[in-house]
This record gives structure tokens, C-alpha cells and sequence, in this order.
């Protein structure tokens, strides 16, 4: 068998991961990094939908969240993870999240001032800025709908200085605009000695009393063979996303309070229809967010193109497919809720390279979606859309206010609902209460000197946001402690 030997070992090339490994070699320590999928350069980024996902998502974007309503979801697997694949939208955690993580589990070291400097790193590495273009009319509409209803709308920072609107997000950024954290981190990290094994896949950790030793993964040759190799390590970073890395501490026998926490955002997407001409599958994608019902509901704009517009409207196809023939006067939106049950993350008893992901959408979530699905539809008809068809089997259109604003008092039909989610958290929790969290407030886990994880599966709650920005924050805080501590 095939043995490496590092000081530190990062599992995972994502938002925390590579956050993860940039910081640490910055501060002189030796990092190799391991990554499931593979590296691809901006040349292989834009194609088509069906290549982008096999190239760039984790099971081609076969994921589903199982369920009484079973939901969509989909992340990354290659060089950079989900930010290859993202919008890119930029949020600081909020103030009222980071004390609410206080009080709930006693977390440390995590106000809006300590988290100041690591979110400032980021936004440095990032070029985190608004759209400089003009804004395509997809967002001016939406706009438009905002600010009849009176309700607080505004263009929200992207990780895409100079985005030239190409509207392939989804398929990886071709002009290297979007700042993915594969292109925009790790080869500062690669500069710094930073060694990357891509298309390797770690089985399980090697326990060895209070440490672990190092791992055991299967890394793919170039000819497609595969070999198994041995990993020694005397620190070990888990940062394989809110999935995989419970999936893998589960694998390799450690449970403590994980993978039975997940949180995800719940959307809803709709397609609207107007009467003027919006082209939306040839811009980048609306870049208004709606916070005004913030943090139970938010409202935005999704990704759309041709094949996105006909699964808008699969749900009642017979009766809605005719709109196809209007694709450019068509948009989608969603609503989004801050989920509040708690769904179970396990790896396959079946495919020892799948996972196993739940959750139970709750009363509170339906309701949520609900009245989100109303305030969404009455600010498109605001925005002068003739009819909004929502993603709901056996709601084919909705044509009006009136019909729209219905849900604010009936609940829509849960099983009928077709959801979706890219915003997964909170499967390995931190925080100081131990009976309710899977590491300490620096993603240490217990009884386990130095293994650490560092990702989103850390978040202890929602933060109701976009992840991205906060997952960074906190992995780079974890980071910079990790070695102070270390080098004391």
C-alpha cells in the first residue's frame, strides 16, 4: 500500500478546506490536502448543464434529501467544492445569529468584532464586491416588485469582481470571474507548498487511542485504475462539507452528537411570466435579495436557463409546457425559509460511497413556505408578471393577487411540494455545551486531541444567510487558533 506522511492533513478542498489549508501554510506548517473529485481549469468550466454536473457536482447532482417531502439537493465534488459551483453571494453572519449560537451553546470567541478580521481576510482574498455592470432585467423587476410592496430589498456582494454575466454559475465561472475558492486559494496555497491529491477518496480514520493516526483512501490513477493508500498525519483537518464529513466520522466509529443535526434552507422556486422581455437565461441571475421577513423567510432570484424553466413547470407539464414558447420573457425566483427541524446525515449500508441525508420538513417550515410562496407571487404581479407558476403538483398557475395571497392563511400541500436546497449545515455542531455538540467552540472533537473539523456541518444552527462567508470566517478563526495553540 501506497504511504504518505504530513504534519497536517486537510480533508477537503471547499470553503474549509481550503480556508483551512491557505492559513496554516501561511503560518508555516507543512498541509496536504486530499479532494474526492477532480481538479478541472477554467477551460473545462461553462459547458453545458449535463457536463457541468457530471464534471463538478457530487453524484452528477443526485442527491436527494429523503422525506415525507422529499427535497432537491445538490454540492460540489471537485477542486474548490460547492464555491466552483455557487452564486457566489456574500454574507457576514448576522449579529442576531452569532448571539443566539452564544446563548444556545456557550460558543467562544465569535462576536461581530472577533469574526471582523477573518471576514475582512476573505473579502480580501475573494475581491467580494457588488455588480459593476448594468443590472440585467431579471433584478431590475424584481426591484420594481420590491419597491411597490414597500418592502427592504438590496443588490447583495458577490465573490465575482468583474462578473461579465454569463450566466454559467452553475457550470463553473469560464471567464474566472467567480471567485471559487479551488482557483482563488489553493494555488496561493500550492505557492506556499501546499501539497493537493485530487480524486482521492478517504475511506476511514485510523484511531489510535486519543489521536488519529492518520487515514486510509482510495486515490484514482490517471489510466482510471484505482489503489489504496495510507496517510500518516499528526493533525487532521475533516472539512468534506455538511455530508461527508459526518459521513466519514461515522464510517470510521465516531458518533458523539454526530450527523443528527442537520439544518438546511428549504426553497421553493418559481418561473414568472411577463410581458416584456427579461432574457434571465442570458444574465447572470437576479442579484436582489428580499429580507424584509428576515430570518424566517427570504426571497430572491435563481439560477435559470431553458432546461431550469422546463423543470420549473414539470410539476403540471401538460397544462403549462405551451409557456415554453415565451422563455424569454420568463425568470425564477424562490422562497427561502430557515429551516428549523433537524434532519440525519449516515453513510450507505448499501454503497459505501453514498450518503444517506433526511429531513422532515416541520409545521413551522410549511407555514413558512406558505405565506413566503404568497409574499412572492403578489411582489411578481407587483412587478407586472401575468402569472406565476410555483413549483407545487396540482398548482399549475397562479394568475393573480388574489389567488397569490391565499397562502398567507391555508398551508400549501406538503407532499406535493417540489423542493430544493443548496444551503446544508450543522451536521457536527460546535459549541461548549457538550451535550449538544459534536466539537469544542474550534472544532476540536472530543477525546480526540487532534482531530478537528472545519467546515459548514460546524455551524450550530441556520445562520439564515448564504454560508459561504460565514463558513470561511469560522474556518480561518479555528485555523489561526489550531496554530497559535500549537506553536505555544
Amino acid at each position: 500500500m501506497e504511504s504518505h506522511v504530513t504534519d497536517v492533513l486537510v480533508i477537503g478542498s471547499g470553503a474549509g478546506g481550503a480556508t483551512t489549508a491557505l492559513e496554516l501554510a501561511t503560518r508555516g506548517h507543512e498541509v496536504l490536502v486530499l479532494e474526492e473529485g477532480r481538479e478541472w481549469g477554467t477551460e473545462a468550466y461553462g459547458k453545458p448543464p449535463s457536463e457541468g454536473m457530471q464534471r463538478l457536482y457530487r453524484r452528477r447532482g443526485m442527491m436527494p434529501i429523503l422525506g415525507v417531502t422529499p427535497i432537491g439537493y445538490v454540492e460540489g465534488c471537485c477542486v474548490g467544492g460547492s464555491t466552483e459551483i455557487n452564486s457566489g453571494f456574500w454574507h457576514r453572519s448576522p449579529r442576531e445569529i452569532l448571539l443566539r449560537w452564544k446563548s444556545q451553546v456557550d460558543l467562544a470567541d465569535a462576536s461581530p468584532e472577533e469574526l471582523e478580521p477573518h471576514f475582512r481576510w476573505a473579502e480580501e482574498h475573494l475581491g467580494v464586491s457588488r455588480y459593476t455592470g448594468v443590472h440585467p432585467a431579471s433584478t431590475r423587476v424584481f426591484q420594481r416588485g420590491a419597491d411597490a410592496m414597500g418592502w427592504s430589498g438590496a443588490e447583495v456582494p458577490r465573490a465575482a469582481p468583474g462578473c461579465r454575466s454569463t450566466n454559467a454559475c452553475a457550470q463553473g465561472c469560464p471567464t474566472g470571474s467567480k471567485q471559487g475558492v479551488g482557483h482563488a486559494l489553493i494555488p496561493k496555497a500550492r505557492a506556499l507548498g501546499v501539497r493537493v491529491l485530487s480524486r482521492c477518496r478517504v475511506s476511514y480514520l485510523l484511531r489510535r487511542k486519543n489521536r488519529i493516526a492518520g487515514v486510509v483512501a482510495s486515490l484514482q490513477r490517471d489510466d482510471g485504475t484505482e489503489c489504496q493508500i495510507r496517510i500518516e498525519a499528526n493533525h487532521v483537518f475533516v472539512c468534506c462539507g455538511p455530508t461527508e464529513s459526518p459521513a466519514l466520522l461515522l464510517r470510521s466509529g465516531i458518533k458523539f452528537h454526530v450527523g443528527n443535526s442537520l439544518r438546511i434552507h428549504p426553497m421553493l422556486k418559481v418561473v414568472a411570466v411577463f410581458d416584456e422581455r427579461i432574457a434571465a437565461h442570458e444574465s447572470v441571475l437576479p442579484l436582489i435579495q428580499i429580507k424584509e421577513f428576515w430570518p424566517e423567510i427570504s426571497m430572491g432570484g435563481a439560477f435559470f436557463t431553458a432546461g431550469h424553466a422546463a423543470m420549473g413547470l414539470s410539476e403540471n407539464w401538460p397544462a403549462v409546457s405551451g409557456e415554453m414558447e415565451h422563455l424569454s420573457s420568463m425568470a425564477s425566483y424562490y422562497v427561502a425559509v430557515k429551516g428549523v427541524g433537524k434532519g440525519s446525515v449516515r453513510p450507505s449500508v448499501l454503497d459505501p460511497s453514498a450518503t444517506v441525508i433526511r429531513y422532515n420538513l416541520t409545521y413551522d417550515d410549511l407555514r413558512n413556505l406558505s405565506v413566503g410562496l404568497a409574499r412572492l407571487a403578489t411582489l411578481l404581479f407587483a412587478a407586472g408578471a401575468r402569472v406565476v407558476y410555483p413549483g407545487v403538483f396540482g398548482l399549475p398557475a397562479i394568475r393573480n393577487e388574489m389567488e397569490a395571497i391565499r397562502w398567507l392563511d391555508e398551508p400549501l400541500p406538503r407532499a406535493a411540494l417540489s423542493l430544493t436546497t443548496v444551503h446544508a449545515f450543522s451536521s457536527c455542531p460546535m459549541g461548549e455545551r457538550v451535550g449538544r455538540c459534536a466539537t469544542n467552540s474550534f472544532g476540536n472533537v472530543p477525546k480526540y486531541e487532534n482531530l478537528y473539523v472545519n467546515d459548514a456541518s460546524l455551524l450550530p444552527d441556520s445562520p439564515g444567510v448564504n454560508p459561504q462567508g460565514t463558513v470561511m470566517a469560522f474556518a480561518r478563526r479555528n485555523a489561526v487558533h489550531f496554530s497559535e495553540r500549537v506553536r505555544a
